[in-house]
């Protein structure tokens, strides 16, 4: 069968399209609303979403999208892309969409002066990354669980990702959640009715004000993450009966000149992810 292959597009008619799509292959998740693929596709200042679709029929039925992000790695700023809602619809898997699609889009980035292109994907999605992409492993993401706030090393690291205040702007306007700001200079954000999680980072009055919504009492903090330090609060590894499959963080040169990143070498949070 014959698919059309084509670039992702961000007019309306195009984003109603992959939320429908988001919505049919990710049932439970209540954030593709359209107004949360408007944001996250159209108005990162870093720009739109890139990558490409495959077609049946009129319908999206394979979805490989990579949003514009900025690290600094080793001294240099560099722009590449963070592919995320990689997806297949039910009925279309078994058919290499998957492996055509992130191959165009690692091709386009590679033509285009993207430098990196960086993922999260499940164990159950990084053979893909890693034998079909040319990605390698940096780490398993570590979570935890537990109390505390003093975890953030005061170490110089290598890379992380950079910010700056219209990035800020636009990243805590996510219309899928809310978050709320303190004076030690974390975000916190709900992840369940029972944890939040934490992120350190050094917001603008203007946007810190923005950002000063209450989002409850939530005992616990859910660490998500590369380069903190739990040993600063009290936190434990969360039960096999409880914890997803792994989130490995890995990572695709396209410029040859990148040396290899190391788990010591990064500080990476789940709001450089873009996951909360």
């Amino acid at each position: 069968m014959e698919y059309s292959i084509k670039k992702i597009e961000t007019d309306e008619d195009s984003l109603i399209e992959i939320t429908r799509f988001l919505k049919e292959t990710f049932p439970k998740n209540e954030k593709f609303t359209l107004d949360f693929i408007r944001w996250q596709y159209a108005e990162n200042p870093l720009g739109a979403m890139e990558g490409f679709n495959a077609w049946d029929n009129g319908r999206i039925v394979s979805h490989f999208a990579a949003l514009p992000i900025e690290l600094n790695l080793f001294g240099a700023k560099r722009k590449g892309l963070l592919c995320i809602n990689v997806s297949t619809n039910i009925n279309y898997r078994g058919k290499k969409l998957f492996t055509v699609l992130g191959e165009k889009t690692a091709e386009y980035a590679a033509e285009n002066g993207f430098d990196f292109m960086i993922a999260v994907p499940n164990a159950n999605s990084s053979h893909g990354f890693l034998k079909y992409f040319g990605f390698y492993l940096i780490s398993p993401l570590t979570v935890k669980l537990g109390f505390g706030k003093n975890i953030y090393k005061k170490t110089d690291f290598n890379c992380y990702k950079t910010w700056d205040e219209a990035q800020w702007n636009w990243r805590l306007k996510n219309p899928a959640n809310k978050y709320c700001y303190d004076a030690a200079g974390i975000v916190k954000t709900p992840i369940s009715f029972f944890a939040q999680t934490l992120s350190k980072a050094q917001l603008s009055d203007v946007i810190s004000k923005s950002v000063s919504e209450s989002i409850g009492l939530r005992p616990l903090n859910l660490y998500i993450g590369l380069g903190a330090d739990t040993s600063g609060g009290f936190y434990f590894n969360m039960p096999s009966f409880v914890k997803r499959p792994p989130f490995n963080l890995v990572f695709k040169d396209l410029t040859g000149n990148i040396p290899q990143i190391n788990k010591d070498d990064i500080f990476i949070q789940l709001i450089d992810l873009d996951t909360v």
